[in-house]
């Protein structure tokens, strides 16, 4: 990692972080090279896959929340807008990791192992086409929103369009790197649900870090908190639509997936996921006067950012049939956090330049 890249993170989350997540990238290059060689393919992929999905879909849901305040006008957050346009500076990165997922699809894609030339190139285009609009359009909308002299009408002409291609990229993503890896029944709430959580976890991050900075008083943190808890509930319920119908169907095929999660190792994930998301943070921010406070707000969007980690591996790993044990475990673990520290220094990178 070359000194620039280290000293524009620095600037927008201080050194010793911008140090870490230099670090953290090289492990994950190593690590992913490291399950290419010693036949752990399948689980560098899939950690790839899922680190990617939660990384990928918080930096797009951050800049689709500044989409949204755009076109609706929200002149209350203006201050954060700055957080969460930051998202930008993992599209490119984000870009070459789902070329890099299309191009190992035989490794952790089930499908993928056996499939013709025509099959795999229909993923390459389902995959890349939609995600390259959806960062260009991003890129443009950014550019324009940043401009001081920017027409408003403009900047919300292109919100609106990176808006809509946000929900039908991210679709995309879940369809093939999640739903792709199920053998049973689709569930098609799941493209909803999925792109609903990146736009949460975007959200918990601009909170998180506008909390950590205190970049506005206590009215700012109110409304951020009520609307943060708006998206929990939200959440919250794309994910009931998803259990209630497959609980009363009682289908075989269709519980399976959920019993997946819901047994042995697993289970104890799903149960934090559930607290961390949903109990701990709708607990801490329903009064006006927890809102308000800086801690309150930190800790409530952090354990949402946490639970929302771990949910996007609850969606891939319990659906592949993969080599256990701890060199697999090193292996993601250490692509996973490759994954965490480019995001964290392309990101902060974009964060150095708006405070500058």
């Amino acid at each position: 990692m070359n000194r620039l890249s280290i000293d524009g993170a620095a600037a927008g989350l201080g050194r010793p972080l911008a140090l870490l997540a230099a670090a953290g990238t090289a492990a994950g290059a190593a690590a992913l090279a490291a399950g290419l060689l010693l036949g752990r393919a399948g689980a560098a992929f899939a950690a790839l896959d899922a680190a990617f999905l939660y990384f990928a879909g918080l930096a797009a849901g951050s800049v689709a929340l500044a989409a949204a305040v755009r076109i609706a006008h929200g002149g209350w957050a203006r201050p954060i807008l700055p957080i969460a346009l930051a998202g930008e500076g993992f599209f490119g990165p984000a870009l070459a990791l789902l070329a890099l997922l299309a191009l190992g699809a035989h490794a952790f894609i089930p499908w993928a192992a056996g499939a013709g030339t025509g099959r795999l190139a229909a993923l390459w285009v389902r995959l890349l086409l939609p995600s390259a609009a959806l960062f260009a359009l991003g890129w443009r909308f950014v550019a324009r929103a940043r401009r001081p002299d920017a027409d408003d009408g403009r900047v919300r002409a292109a919100a609106v369009v990176y808006a809509a291609a946000y929900a039908v990229a991210l679709s995309f993503w879940a369809y093939d790197l999640v739903m792709g890896l199920a053998g049973g029944p689709p569930a098609t709430v799941i493209p909803a649900y999925y792109f609903m959580g990146a736009f949460l976890s975007g959200f918990a991050w601009v909170a998180l870090v506008a909390a950590l900075r205190d970049v506005s008083g206590p009215d700012l943190r109110h409304d951020v908190g009520k609307l943060l808890f708006g998206f929990i509930v939200v959440w919250t319920y794309l994910l009931w639509s998803l259990y209630l119908p497959t609980w009363y169907g009682n289908i075989p095929d269709e519980a399976a997936p959920l019993l997946l999660r819901w047994r042995g190792a697993y289970r104890p994930v799903t149960e934090a996921v559930l607290v961390a998301v949903f109990l701990w943070p709708f607990w801490l921010l329903f009064s006006e006067r927890m809102k308000r406070r800086r801690a309150t707000l930190a800790a409530g969007a952090a354990a949402v950012l946490l639970g929302l980690g771990a949910e996007r591996f609850l969606l891939v790993l319990p659906s592949l049939q993969l080599p256990g044990g701890t060199l697999s475990f090193l292996i993601g673990g250490g692509v996973t956090v490759g994954v965490a520290g480019l995001f964290l220094l392309t990101v902060g990178a974009r964060m150095g330049e708006a405070r500058g």
